[in-house]
């Protein structure tokens, strides 16, 4: 996809459809809405007074254009979360995504007055966003060459640089990367793959480095190990270091961890059958933290980065871990696992203390790790923790930068007692109330430097179509994880 800042009003731009936002209050137009409606001819006032379109009730709509010298209007429901990066991004997802299919391969986007680069940035990758189709990978035999067609160009009226939406397309790409991990089956993509594909990230100039499940018993990762022990695919950890984690003048480094679980049967404690096969999400994780690091590579190899993926199966296995098993975590802490479902912390905590005696300065892990974050969040915010919440503010605001929506929630350290157990120093699954919390509880026993962990259980694939993408994995977290870095390395 090419985009292309344009200056000029939005009346006068040569495209087949416009993508405009319709605010809420909007009944009442402002008067950049009110001025692009009387060149239409009052196209857009009809369209409202008539019912086909009201941000209460739709997402989109596509519309004669009237006068202007576009063939349609595409209205977009603006009326949630306010103006920024959020919503400029889910704007341009909606608009591309609305046109897949038709034969309307130039697209004019106006995100009307105000919205910055940042903003811009955003709304590039969302516009790259919105032409992926999950059922890309395997292909169907029913698409025909019609419904492959998609949006080319998106001509962004107002766009304050080029640069800025340069690098939105790039984050896109990376998002889209990241969904296809994400998205592959389990039987397609296991913790060799997932190494396999680690590797081609050599040709961005990052250092790829995989552990094997000897060289992991060496250095006591019993947690990593004892997950996977029950599967036929033994486990992996994948690094991958950009050209800047050697080079940081300043000796800061960060390392990004992702949950891997390539598919998650619970173990023996074993998930039901309904819904299981989106298990193979698990890895949603694992996939934001490779797609982000080829990203930054990409965009500026000289920043101090490395990720970290602990790749693993959670099977039900001959060998598999049994409750009340009692293994050994990399930083020698005696761990009961009362719940072989709790698998994702597990694998987690090994990882977080391998990369920072690798030199990691900060740390952010991401996971899809409990249900209650989607049942407490929803599908449009990742809960974050934070310790110190300093470096936590700098994640949320990445994240907000990135068009990305994450909410702080407490670190309750007043909850480590649930882990309490006369066989070990820690079990692995605490009592249920307050399981998200608690699950943070767990991961900070295993880590020193400053550190955040996001839960994207929520938010990393969406259980049904949306008007802003398929079903299928989102690519969550991986432009702000891409922002995180980026500022990282500026100082921010």
């Amino acid at each position: 996809m090419r985009l292309r800042a344009v200056d000029g009003p939005p009346a006068a731009v040569d495209a087949d459809v416009l993508a405009v936002p319709i605010y809420r209050e909007d009944a009442e137009m402002a008067a950049d809405l009110a001025e692009l409606d009387a060149a239409s001819g009052g196209a857009i006032r009809r369209a409202i007074d008539w019912g086909e379109f009201n941000p209460l009730e739709h997402a989109v709509s596509l519309v004669d254009a009237g006068d202007l010298p576009v063939d349609r209007l595409l209205l977009l429901n603006a009326a949630g979360r306010g103006r920024g990066a959020w919503r400029a991004r889910r704007l341009a997802a909606v608009a591309t995504r609305r046109l897949n299919g038709r034969n309307a391969p130039r697209l004019a986007l106006w995100l009307r007055d105000g919205e910055d680069d940042g903003a811009w940035t955003a709304a590039a990758a969302g516009a790259v966003a919105g032409t992926y189709r999950s059922h890309g990978i395997y292909g169907r035999v029913r698409d025909t060459d019609a419904m492959k067609r998609s949006v080319e160009e998106v001509l962004c009226v107002g766009a304050p640089s080029q640069e800025a939406l340069d690098r939105g397309a790039e984050i896109g790409a990376g998002i889209a990367f990241g969904r296809d991990l994400a998205n592959r089956s389990a039987n397609d993509l296991n913790p060799e793959e997932m190494a396999r594909e680690a590797r081609a990230l050599e040709a961005d100039g990052c250092t790829v480095e995989v552990l094997e499940p000897d060289e992991m018993e060496r250095l006591g990762m019993g947690l990593i190990l004892g997950v996977g022990q029950g599967a036929a695919h033994p486990p992996r950890l994948v690094v991958i270091k950009l050209p800047g984690w050697d080079t940081a003048s300043d000796g800061d480094r960060l390392a990004i961890v992702g949950k891997g679980v390539c598919f998650d049967s619970g173990g023996l404690s074993i998930k039901p059958a309904e819904n299981m096969g989106d298990m193979k999400h698990d890895k949603s994780g694992a996939a934001a933290v490779v797609a982000a690091a080829r990203t930054v590579a990409r965009l500026a190899p000289d920043t101090p980065l490395m990720a970290v993926a602990p790749m693993v199966e959670n099977m039900p296995g001959g060998n598999a871990q049994r409750p009340g098993d009692v293994v050994r975590a990399m930083n020698g802490m005696a761990v009961e696992v009362t719940n072989t479902d709790a698998e994702g912390r597990l694998i987690l905590a090994d990882a977080m203390t391998w990369a920072e005696r690798e030199g990691a300065t900060h740390i952010v892990d991401v996971a899809t790790l409990t249900g209650a974050q989607a049942v407490a969040f929803g599908e449009h915010i990742s809960s974050y923790f934070a310790r110190p919440r300093d470096w936590g503010d700098r994640v949320g605001a990445a994240a907000e930068r990135a068009g990305e929506w994450f909410w702080e929630m407490p670190l309750a350290v007043e909850y480590r007692a649930s882990y309490d157990t006369p066989h070990a120093d820690i079990v692995n699954s605490g009592t249920r109330d307050g399981s998200l919390i608690k699950s943070a509880v767990f991961l900070s026993e295993f880590v020193t430097v400053p550190w955040v962990h996001v839960d994207i259980a929520g938010t990393a694939y969406h259980s049904a179509e949306k008007p802003y993408g398929p079903k299928g994995a989102s690519g969550a977290a991986v432009a702000a994880l891409v922002q995180l870095a980026l500022d990282f390395r500026d100082g921010v």
